[in-house]
């Protein structure tokens, strides 16, 4: 009975060992596993913050373009407006509730035909659709230019 009891040892001992083998390697492949995906995420929140740094420094140039009146406050509005969508922030960034005249600016102009569209057009409806725009953007001009040298600093939550 002595030497069946050795065997049964012996073979317990062989599917114990055998189990630990298979349980070990399995913690090594999580291991690995974990570290590529650290690497992933990493790479992926590099990219991320890249990618904003390039949308932060264009919303700053434009900022700064209208502020010096290179750049027509409408053109202005579109641009940064289209970029602030564009941001990638982990929390809501209510930038319309940040930035109102530019927001407005950019919606009343939403509806208004773009190149084609507008060449398109006859000369009288051309000029109401200027006149129009001047108008508005006489309106909100100080606040315009208030909210953009804000946003020559612009940085976004995180």
């Amino acid at each position: 009975m002595t030497l069946l009891y050795i065997v049964l040892i012996i073979l317990a001992v062989l599917i114990i060992g055998g189990l630990a083998y298979y349980a070990g390697s399995l913690f090594a492949k999580l291991r690995v596993q974990t570290a590529q995906q650290q690497e992933a995420i990493t790479a992926h929140n590099e990219k991320i913050a890249k990618h904003n740094q390039k949308l932060v420094d264009s919303i700053r140039l434009i900022a700064k373009a209208v502020g010096e009146e290179q750049c027509e406050l409408s053109e202005g509005a579109i641009r940064i407006c289209r970029l602030l969508e564009k941001v990638y922030v982990t929390q809501d960034a209510n930038y319309p509730a940040l930035y109102p005249a530019l927001h407005e600016l950019d919606t009343f102009l939403a509806d208004y035909p773009t190149h084609a569209g507008y060449k398109a057009l006859e000369r009288k409806e051309r000029m109401r659709f200027d006149v129009k725009r001047a108008q508005q953007e006489e309106r909100l001009k100080s606040e315009i230019n208030k909210e953009c040298a804000t946003l020559m600093s612009f940085t976004p939550p995180a």
